[in-house]
């Protein structure tokens, strides 16, 4: 029987594969909570590469907000996915949610589910500014929808 979370990947254009180090374990024998924000990071990077293409130099993001709720360990070395999606465009922020599963052929256990808030920034300014359209427009193509 799926659960309404195994049902929602199907939702999810983008999934990236974690590559568990050894130094992500705890003492406690599995995956440190404070990496969890390393892993979003990280598929964020890839996501965005992949949707947008974004060019770094150009448009700046600076995170606002972060939520991760912790659902079983992870254990080294489990197969482990993120799955990554938009869930809204503001005016100058993007939120993104992600979910962190561990996969053994047909069988799926839920380690991990979280949101981002990106602001758009300019560093030179020092200040946010609006979410560019072509960032918009790529990420409405991307996810099949629009914000």
């Amino acid at each position: 029987m799926q659960t309404d979370w195994q049902a929602a990947l199907s939702d999810f254009k983008f999934k990236m594969k974690l590559a568990l180090r050894w130094s992500d374990v705890d003492e406690a024998g599995h995956v440190n909570n404070a990496v969890y924000l390393t892993y979003f990071e990280e598929t964020r990077v890839v996501y965005f590469n992949e949707s947008v293409q974004w060019d770094w130099k150009k448009d700046g993001v600076i995170l606002a907000n972060a939520n991760v709720n912790y659902i079983r360990p992870l254990f080294y070395p489990e197969n482990a996915f993120v799955y990554a999606r938009t869930i809204r465009i503001g005016s100058k922020s993007l939120e993104i949610e992600y979910i962190v599963v561990v996969e053994n052929g047909d069988k799926k256990d839920l380690i991990a589910k979280g949101t981002t808030v990106l602001v758009m920034f300019d560093y030179k300014s020092n200040q946010s500014v609006p979410v560019p359209e072509e960032i918009r427009a790529k990420l409405n193509a991307f996810e099949q929808k629009t914000f």
